[in-house]
């Protein structure tokens, strides 16, 4: 099987042998056919189309990604992350509200995690979801440890900035008062 080119496409039909390359960077769509006939041959024609692809890059704006990105398909900003509301058939008026994690593993199996938004909170429970999809992790007590440990790190460090923005007003001289 060939392997995938980013960018630019063998054609060979009845009509046309050459390389079809295609940009779409925000609203810019650019595309062009590179044939072989005009452009010296098969492997010279390639060597243009990967040319003209890098040109086009190099000249449009970076892609836009969904990452971080609130939307339809995404209502966390977080790749592999969803907030989820469920209602017990046995007792309608029982809502459970969690943060979802999901990842595929190695065997290409969907794994998920839930954290409740009742038992950790709304932050927490996203952040707990978004580290477990980070790290891949369905144990929750994993995924809990690392959440303690970077929150002592954060804490920790704001208090170094705090005592820093200390020293530096106890070294500001007094203003003199007239």
């Amino acid at each position: 099987m060939p392997r995938k080119i980013k960018g630019y496409s063998r054609v060979d039909s009845d009509d046309a042998h050459g390389w079809l390359v295609r940009i779409k960077r925000g609203d810019t769509r650019r595309s062009r056919f590179i044939s072989d006939a005009t452009h010296g041959g098969k492997r010279k024609s390639m060597l243009i189309a990967q040319q003209l692809y890098r040109d086009w890059t190099d000249e449009l704006p970076e892609p836009e990604t969904s990452a971080g990105k609130v939307g339809v398909r995404n209502s966390t900003g977080i790749v592999g992350v969803h907030f989820a509301r469920d209602i017990d058939a046995r007792y309608p008026s029982c809502v459970y509200e969690s943060y979802v994690a999901s990842w595929l593993n190695e065997d290409g199996r969907r794994r998920n995690v839930r954290f409740s938004c009742s038992k950790y909170g709304e932050d927490e429970a996203r952040a707990l979801a978004a580290i477990a999809r980070q790290q891949q992790i369905s144990d929750r007590e994993k995924v809990e440890s690392i959440f303690e440990r970077i929150q002592k790190l954060k804490s920790a460090k704001k208090k170094q900035l705090l005592k820093a923005k200390l020293v530096m007003r106890a070294r500001k001289p007094a203003a003199k008062k007239k």
